[in-house]
């Protein structure tokens, strides 16, 4: 993460998890841009190929792309809050 070990001791752990989410997400931007790159490249070797026009999903489809194409479930606010109260007993806590 490129932390100095005097940074991660000062640190809260939520702090902590504030700076590791963000280089996660910058590592995991840094891969898909990288896929991506992948894929156009081969996009443009197989077009010449093809006798229909291909779009970068014909070439490869990526998880994230579906991640973005589930819709979200909607959950009523009665729902969330059974949820919470499972949860917390659960945990122990009143």
């Amino acid at each position: 993460m490129g932390m100095s070990l005097n940074d991660f001791c000062r640190c809260t752990p939520s702090e902590f998890q504030a700076a590791w989410q963000a280089w996660h997400e910058w590592h995991e931007n840094e891969q898909r841009g990288e896929w991506e790159r992948l894929r156009m490249a081969c996009l443009c070797m197989l077009q010449p190929y093809s006798k229909n026009t291909l779009s970068p999903r014909d070439v490869m489809q990526f998880p994230w792309e579906e991640e973005a194409k589930k819709p979200q479930e909607e959950i009523s606010n009665e729902e969330l809050k059974r949820r919470y109260r499972e949860a917390k007993r659960a945990a122990g806590l009143k």
